[in-house]
């Protein structure tokens, strides 16, 4: 069942997910397979837990009393269903159920799907997806020629499905933007920094800049550092994975704003060297199931604007920057534009 689900990925069209949603339903009914040892312990939380227990029963009394929207759009929004999916032990075991997926993400097994099949990670459609979106900044490379691999060797050298997720460009395919110059940042709504940043951030924050931006699943996934610097904190919150806000009083909440308060995130202090820049937040929210942030720099640690600080796992993602109250910033790409900025690339200049 797994390979099904991952032969479906790098397609995007409502036909191709209902065929998958088809074939996966069905095999999942023929199964005779015991249920894997996370989903029987989520079972139990759920039969044993007389308050979740009735989430769940409400959640699904209310979707067979009015059908829920079938263009595949994440939002539910009139479910018992959002209190459900915000429930602390539920997402709890989320998460186990999550780890155990990660798990097999990054084992030999999820490479069957990295093949060249029309429905196959390097299949022509798919690998068209990819090259256009390393190219973005105006290059012509191939697939092999933008990242470490070998085209050679099966799955491309990949050794499991994050490995290949996680790739890494090949020298000199993202140079850094003015790499002496830190005026240069390397990659009208209102957030709440305590709930981004958790208990204890600097209050020289609040007043500041932000800019959010999102990484599909055909982007690059490792982070890289905005400024050259002193990391003076390195932490990750955990969130929740399948929560979508709800309107209030008739007003509709920003999804990307409440991810960065409500999803699992991970965050990086920088003290920049460079005194008009000072102190840098880095948010990265790993959205819905995208579970696993690593930070790959430790506290104290001093990075040059373009290292590698950490990483996304198993799926798409957004990420913030953050700026104190008083740094004048300007630049950035405009609202709705539809190529990410590449990785190491110009995203905003500082005023001095």
């Amino acid at each position: 069942m797994i390979s099904t689900v991952f032969s479906f990925l790098n397609q995007t069209t409502d036909e191709i997910r209902t065929t998958w949603l088809t074939n996966l339903t069905k095999e999942a009914s023929q199964t005779t397979n015991e249920l894997h040892p996370v989903l029987q312990e989520f079972q139990h939380l759920i039969e044993s837990n007389q308050r979740i227990y009735m989430l769940f029963q409400s959640m699904w009394n209310q979707a067979r009393e009015k059908t829920p929207n079938q263009n595949r759009s994440h939002e539910v929004q009139n479910y018992h269903g959002y209190a459900l999916f915000i429930d602390p032990e539920v997402n709890t075991m989320l998460k186990k159920v999550l780890d155990v997926w990660g798990t097999f993400l990054s084992s030999s097994e999820s490479v069957s799907v990295l093949d060249t099949s029309s429905t196959g990670w390097f299949g022509p459609e798919a690998i068209h997806k990819l090259n256009t979106t390393g190219n973005i900044g105006g290059t012509r490379y191939g697939f092999d020629e933008l990242y470490i691999c070998d085209r050679n060797a099966p799955y491309y050298g990949f050794q499991s499905w994050d490995a290949f997720f996680t790739r890494s460009f090949r020298e000199n395919i993202r140079p850094v933007a003015s790499p002496d110059d830190d005026s240069v940042i390397a990659n009208g709504l209102t957030y709440s920094l305590v709930d981004m940043f958790g208990a204890g951030f600097p209050d020289s924050f609040i007043g500041g800049t932000i800019y959010q931006g999102y990484l599909d699943t055909f982007s690059y996934h490792r982070w890289h550092a905005p400024v050259s610097g002193k990391v003076v904190k390195a932490y990750t919150l955990d969130g929740t994975y399948c929560s979508t806000p709800r309107a209030i009083d008739g007003v509709q909440i920003d999804y990307q704003v409440y991810l960065s308060a409500m999803a699992t995130r991970a965050v990086v202090f920088i003290q920049a060297d460079d005194p008009d820049i000072g102190l840098v937040g880095f948010l990265g929210i790993g959205m819905v199931e995208i579970s696993t942030c690593e930070i790959t720099v430790g506290e104290g640690q001093y990075v040059r604007k373009g290292d590698q600080i950490g990483m996304f796992h198993y799926g798409g993602s957004s990420h913030c920057v953050i700026f104190q109250k008083g740094v004048d910033v300007t630049g950035f790409p405009e609202v709705g534009t539809r190529e990410n900025v590449p990785v190491r690339g110009r995203l905003a200049v500082v005023k001095r």
